[in-house]
């Protein structure tokens, strides 16, 4: 992935998503399995929703704030 368009994708790999966000494999399974990030499968690939991912953060930074 080019990291000058990295801002403007919608989905990524898992390996690209760990890249992406620091989270480990384990910890990406468990946010999936918790439905906390969302991911759609294509062909053969299971892609994570990178808006899911940018609503946790919210989620969590809201519930920090309180």
């Amino acid at each position: 992935m080019d990291t000058a368009t990295d801002i403007d994708i919608i989905t990524a790999t898992i390996p690209e998503f760990r890249r992406l966000s620091g989270i480990s494999h384990s910890r990406i399974c468990e946010l999936l399995d918790r439905g906390e990030i969302e991911s759609v499968h294509i062909g053969a690939r299971w892609l994570i929703i990178i808006d899911s991912y940018r609503r946790l953060i919210e989620r969590r930074r809201a519930a920090d704030a309180k």
